[in-house]
């Protein structure tokens, strides 16, 4: 006897094949400069305080963090618990969330090492802390002003660069020129530092260092690197969680190279970009992503 599971059932089937995503609402540190965050207060507990600091970080030309803070909660549903790192008890932003998120804007002084301990995940877009994390063996040679329009992934079978073209570009179209806008990314200037710890997931094919006057970056200078948890660091100790480096940088766009320095990489980012990111968020917070243009015959 044949039997049909019909038009309801494969309909239905079509539906959880496309979007089996594990969706939560998480608790998720942002760390963020401490001089956005006026003395005393608590933008973790005070909603005023909170608006305040937003308000704060568009002010001082920190539009890329507003945007992502805005996009954890208005976009994926979590709740952004905003910690100063002048001030930060990393035991306690342990304690309170699932996963902490590092910015580039951050210095990485204000953290240092701080967080190679934690046991919740970390997402870090501070390039110069990656020696910090046990990426390099302690060597640094790092920048957070690497210019390019172009990405690509080089490990298409990762969770995270599921569903993204070979090459992308990862901004949206300047009204001004109709073209891409040039941004700035977080990466190591000199590749033989890197110490093998992770997988490489994405790159930038060409780049210039504009902090360096256009210096070229070498070829595929890595853009996200991911590690999962219980990993060998440089040193010889493991990462108690899923760890995350992604280059999106905070650094103002050198206009000489065509960028420009109102804007930041994060509040630019086009559908391709913004998919990277999500996909790295759901990746460490341990969340299935979704699967794209699955076909039933």
């Amino acid at each position: 006897m044949k039997h049909s599971i019909g038009r309801y059932g494969m309909c239905m089937l079509f539906i959880l094949l496309c979007f089996c995503v594990v969706g939560w609402s998480a608790d998720i540190a942002v760390l963020i400069p401490q001089a956005a965050i006026l003395a005393g207060d608590d933008p973790v507990n005070d909603p005023l305080a909170k608006e305040f600091t937003i308000e704060t970080l568009i002010e001082r030309g920190d539009v890329g963090i507003a945007w992502l803070i805005n996009h954890l909660e208005q976009d994926l549903g979590h709740t952004a618990n905003i910690y100063g790192t002048g001030e930060d008890d990393p035991g306690l932003v342990e304690e309170e969330n699932d996963l902490i998120f590092i910015t580039e804007e951050i210095g990485s002084g204000s953290v240092g090492r701080d967080y190679r301990i934690a046991n919740k995940p970390v997402i870090f877009t501070e390039s110069y802390i990656l020696d910090d994390m046990g990426f390099t063996n302690g060597q640094s040679a790092f920048t957070g002003g690497a210019m390019t329009t172009t990405l690509k992934v080089v490990n298409s079978n990762h969770p995270i660069t599921r569903g993204l073209p070979e090459t992308f570009v990862p901004t949206i179209n300047d009204p001004a020129t109709g073209a891409p806008y040039v941004v700035t990314f977080g990466t190591v200037t000199d590749l033989g530092i890197l110490a093998g710890i992770g997988d490489v997931l994405v790159v930038m094919p060409t780049s210039v260092n504009e902090s360096a006057n256009g210096v070229d970056l070498p070829a595929d200078a890595p853009v996200v690197i991911a590690l999962e948890a219980g990993s060998t660091l440089d040193a010889g100790d493991k990462n108690d969680a899923r760890w995350v480096f992604i280059g999106y940088s905070d650094v103002d766009p050198n206009a000489a190279y065509g960028g420009v320095p109102e804007e930041r990489t994060l509040n630019v980012l086009n559908e391709h970009g913004i998919r990277l990111l999500d996909q790295i968020i759901a990746w460490a917070l341990g969340e299935t992503v979704e699967i794209d243009n699955w076909n039933v015959y």
